[in-house]
């Protein structure tokens, strides 16, 4: 763990990674974080494997907290213990900016058996029950506030019970696809109405050809959406029960379906392989190195610099290649970190020093303090203010 809190943090020149807007009124979240991941090849759950250091499910809870003002609710399954302690034990830091509930699905029996086991985490409140639902995946990192508020926006403006987000791939295989009235057109926002989504395992040959395919994020109407779910019934070739299903299901009652198509469809990417883990976390790699290139921070050859996604870095200090800050480490101002160095959960005051070929971890250094080349801080070590720490030193509990 850090040496010290996000919030206790002075002078930060942090970016602003969040927009500065309030959740949308009467709108809840789900967020499906239930599944095995079997493609992962890993025994660990797919939605646990990190991402910049931090466990994938909570870059969507975190977006779900944002945009919902009557809660989330995270559905979790396969290692569902191990969800819960990651979500409470944020919850207990103070990290949680919403309601969050976190329901089980006992049985793997498909999204749609999946989502319809929040319903009992939105009972009415002295707020009154959520109008409209957010319904996001545990495994798209990538996925924008941005993009959720213009689905939103477009749902209610156009008058829709349910919206789908697509994207246009040149390989659609593996995923759903988006069957429209007229299959020709982009798609746009709301024109070239949705009438249904065939998934891969059950898609004709024509149907296979279809590129727009479903990112697998929704807003639909509350008054909709658990009546319907309760009438799903299992009729493919996984005999599941499909979320998507609730598409035709809208259409055959003459309902308004519509679909907001992503500018840039990798920010729709789903991981369900290791390759996949791979491309999300290079592209949001490039993304950190933009904010703290944005907020002053020099880094040189940025390609070769590892930055997790809660570090946090200083005005005006300088990072060399090949370097990697990790965890929860908190960077001052007016810093030089030099080649080769790796710091974990470290706390690093201003105008500190870190020699080439050095590695610390849940350590203290204190303004104008230096410390190597080749020294190894461990946990409990700490340096005061101007101290120097030289060539190939250990510290370790250490003041």
């Amino acid at each position: 763990m850090s040496l010290r809190s996000r919030s206790a943090q002075s002078q930060m020149a942090e970016p602003e990674r969040r927009q500065p807007h309030r959740p949308i009124p009467n709108v809840g979240a789900i967020v499906m974080a239930a599944g095995l991941g079997k493609r992962m090849r890993s025994k660990l759950a797919k939605v646990l494997h990190p991402v910049l250091g931090r466990p994938m499910v909570l870059f969507a809870v975190e977006l779900a907290e944002r945009v919902a003002s009557r809660g989330v609710a995270v559905v979790v399954g396969h290692q569902g213990d191990r969800v819960k302690e990651i979500l409470t034990t944020r919850a207990e830091g103070g990290e949680s900016h919403g309601r969050v509930m976190i329901l089980e699905q006992r049985q793997q029996l498909g999204t749609g058996h999946a989502v319809l086991q929040a319903r009992t985490a939105f009972l009415p409140t002295q707020q009154g029950p959520a109008s409209t639902y957010v319904i996001l995946n545990g495994d798209t990192p990538l996925m924008t506030e941005a993009t959720v508020r213009r689905m939103h926006k477009v749902h209610q403006t156009e008058g829709a019970t349910m919206t789908i987000l697509t994207a246009f791939l040149d390989d659609p295989s593996g995923y759903g696809r988006v069957v429209r009235s007229c299959q020709d057109g982009g798609g746009g926002d709301s024109a070239n109405p949705v009438l249904r989504i065939v998934e891969d395992r059950d898609a004709t040959s024509e149907e296979a050809t279809i590129r727009e395919v479903n990112v697998g994020t929704y807003v639909v109407d509350s008054q909709f959406l658990f009546e319907a779910l309760d009438k799903l019934q299992p009729a493919n070739a996984q005999k599941e029960y499909y979320l998507t299903d609730l598409v035709g299901m809208a259409v055959e009652r003459g309902l308004r379906v519509i679909a907001v198509t992503l500018g840039d469809a990798q920010e729709g990417l789903g991981i369900n392989s290791r390759r996949e883990l791979a491309t999300a976390e290079r592209l949001l790699l490039r993304q950190v190195h933009a904010r703290w290139l944005e907020a002053g921070v020099t880094l040189h050859d940025p390609a070769t610099i590892w930055i997790d996604a809660d570090v946090t870095i200083g005005q005006d200090t300088v990072v060399y290649p090949n370097v990697a800050v990790e965890g929860n480490t908190s960077i001052g101002q007016d810093c030089v970190i030099r080649s080769h160095v790796r710091l974990t959960d470290c706390e690093v005051g201003d105008r500190v020093v870190v020699q080439d070929c050095s590695v610390l971890r849940e350590a203290k250094l204190e303004d104008d303090s230096t410390v190597g080349p080749f020294a190894h801080l461990r946990p409990g070590s700490i340096l005061r203010r101007h101290a120097k720490v030289g060539n190939f030193v250990e510290m370790k509990h250490t003041e």
